[in-house]
């Protein structure tokens, strides 16, 4: 069941634990407190990184988590003890440096690692669950060590550690840490999740318009960041003057509290905005390849008939040929494909026109629109204008390559190609039928060749080039 997330989807998912984590640090979800018991909860998305992604994963979750903690320490209303996790507050900044953040990632590290066997083993939900729960365990005895090797006047060893496994209060929020993140898990492991996050990566690999979507979405971190910190310098700046009208000023120290409290709000705001976010690149890219799977030929992945001329018709709109070079409009079909169907049956027939629609795609690279429009007929839009020469280079590369096509009896197809280049706006269906005529024209002399005519529609069929591939 081990489950290897891909590039983009990897980092997504890496965003929205680092995203969890600084909501969870940053509000009650992280840390809860109903009398007699205190929880802490904020290194819950440090055990799923390490459970979904990674070791290095878990421990860059872990840092993020001491980063927040330490900034979290480093009020100075906070009580002395907490103190310590602060390098501007303990008087020793390596020390609690080491403390709260490098404690932390540690602890993701070491968790991180003992999740890679869980995941690799023959029942890997139950040990994802005991690696789970011994989460907890595992963080108080880092930290403990921490506060023993570089604090050892607080009194705290690594053997406090072991307290929590006798203790009834910290047994159930142990249990409920490992469910939720066995269920998170297995929800990751689920048919439905993995066929979600393949098609999203499809998307992502097609590249449409990521260059785009990943520029403005950095613009719009950008000018996030900025509002916020605008934002949390006005609103202390409204405290303080509400305050003094009511006769109450702020030292220094206090003004730094509140600008200190009100960019944890805001960071916590941030976070949100990120899983909010995250979640609509998803859905976007979901409702992307959605679509694109309502226009395209499941057998080939070519378009299909209705969205083939829907793309052309606005593709045409910006055609600009110039001189000695012309867009062009190309009709191709496999030679005696009902031969093949009814010889080697329609399995290998549908083997064929997916090797065929790919040698036609590839002979024309990027720049290009292609559709099957039915059986074994394929139409191309080649909407960059290029030279004679360069035209028939592709036309023969594509003959070249769809005769290299075998069938089960070790014998080979040819495809025949009509190619209509366009000189002026056209309607679709009028270069449709161009294109159609020259490929019959093809089939009619001979077969395994092309024919590519000229601008002028009432061009008679005897004044089109042919030539066969060589």
């Amino acid at each position: 069941m081990e489950q290897r997330w891909n590039g983009s989807t990897r980092l997504y998912i890496l965003g929205t634990l680092v995203a969890l984590e600084l909501l969870m640090s940053f509000s009650f979800l992280g840390y809860i407190h109903v009398e007699p018991i205190s929880i802490t909860t904020a290194y819950i998305p440090v055990l799923l990184a390490g459970a979904l992604l990674g070791p290095v994963d878990s421990t860059l979750l872990g840092a993020v988590f001491g980063i927040a903690s330490m900034w979290k320490a480093s009020a100075s209303y906070v009580m002395p003890f907490d103190q310590l996790f602060s390098p501007l507050l303990s008087g020793y900044p390596v020390k609690s440096l080491l403390l709260s953040v490098g404690a932390r990632a540690l602890f993701g590290a070491v968790i991180g690692l003992c999740y890679l066997p869980a995941r690799r083993s023959r029942r890997p939900a139950l040990w994802v669950g005991a690696v789970s729960f011994l989460g907890p365990v595992v963080h108080s005895a880092l930290v403990y060590a921490a506060l023993w090797a570089f604090f050892p006047h607080t009194g705290y060893t690594p053997l406090h550690a072991l307290t929590a496994l006798a203790d009834p209060n910290k047994l159930l929020p142990d249990l409920v840490t490992a469910a939720l993140v066995v269920a998170v898990w297995l929800l990751f492991h689920r048919r439905a999740i993995q066929q979600f996050f393949s098609r999203v990566q499809a998307v992502q690999e097609l590249r449409m318009g990521e260059h785009y979507h990943t520029l403005s979405l950095l613009c719009i971190i950008l000018v996030a960041l900025g509002s916020s910190v605008a934002v949390a310098i006005y609103f202390v700046n409204r405290m303080e003057l509400v305050l003094g009208q009511q006769g109450i000023d702020l030292t220094a120290a206090e003004y730094g509290d509140l600008l200190h409290l009100q960019i944890q709000f805001l960071i916590g705001i941030l976070a949100m905005m990120a899983l909010v976010i995250v979640f609509l690149i998803f859905n976007r890219r979901y409702n992307t390849y959605m679509d694109r799977q309502a226009r395209t030929d499941p057998l080939t992945g070519a378009l299909n008939r209705k969205a083939f001329f829907q793309a052309c018709a606005k593709a045409l709109r910006g055609l600009e040929p110039r001189v000695g070079a012309q867009c062009y409009f190309i009709m191709a079909d496999i030679d005696r494909f009902k031969q093949v169907n009814d010889r080697y049956g329609h399995p290998e027939g549908d083997r064929v026109l997916q090797e065929a629609a790919q040698a036609l795609g590839d002979a024309f690279g990027r720049d290009r629109l292609l559709g099957r429009i039915g059986g074994d007929e394929f139409a191309l839009l080649y909407y960059i204008p290029l030279t004679r020469q360069e035209l028939e280079r592709r036309l023969r590369h594509f003959l070249d390559r769809a005769a290299q096509i075998t069938l089960e009896d070790g014998s080979r197809i040819s495809c025949s190609v009509g190619a209509y280049p366009i000189a002026a706006p056209q309607p679709v269906e009028a270069l449709y039928e161009e294109a159609d005529r020259l490929l019959y024209l093809a089939k009619e002399q001979g077969r395994a060749r092309y024919v590519v005519g000229e601008a002028e529609a009432s061009m008679a069929p005897g004044e089109a080039e042919t030539s066969t591939a060589p």
